[in-house]
């Protein structure tokens, strides 16, 4: 992650610990995130250079009306500096933090296409319940591994993928 994302992600942890909003921004932070994903053109808006900046600034007030005031301003900032192209980035490093704050173990899932949330939630259940406190994963492509699943959880791998399989029936 680029130390910049980071720099804005701890500026918009320390604000929401100042206000005591860690776990409402968090997950408003989620739902801005999923926006941005769901609609790229959206985005696409906010980075043009043919909008002017206020413009682009009432986008985001009349779209998240329904969004702290301070995460709104954040974006602005955001917006100010040009900086658009790493919101995702940004966002991961604040709900990185939040995760840190409340003890959530951070991990990828690689799997050979994306995976529903559904899916994604029920193993972060079941491995939660595994590794004794709550376990958060994001979904990372790797055709590699020709099917199955391999997940990373701090230095702990469970590869259940088929070309692990294949690796261990080779030796």
């Amino acid at each position: 992650m680029l130390e910049m994302a980071y720099r804005y992600g701890e500026a918009l942890f320390s604000l929401a610990s100042e206000r005591e909003t860690i776990s409402t921004w968090q997950k408003e932070i989620k739902i801005i995130k999923e926006l941005f994903k769901d609609n790229p053109k959206f985005l696409d808006i906010l980075k043009s250079n043919f909008i002017s900046l206020e413009e682009r600034k009432n986008i985001l007030d009349n779209t998240l009306k329904d969004v702290d005031i301070e995460i709104i301003s954040f974006l602005k900032v955001i917006l100010d500096n040009n900086r658009v192209n790493e919101i995702f980035d940004i966002l991961d490093a604040f709900n990185s933090l939040c995760n840190e704050h409340f003890g959530v173990l951070e991990g990828i899932v690689y799997s050979i296409e994306p995976l529903t949330k559904e899916i994604i939630l029920k193993l972060n259940e079941t491995l939660s319940k595994k590794e004794g406190v709550s376990v958060e994963l994001k979904n990372h492509i790797d055709k590699s591994l020709i099917g199955g699943l391999k997940i990373v959880i701090n230095n702990r791998i469970y590869d259940d993928s088929i070309k692990n399989h294949l690796e261990k029936m080779k030796s």
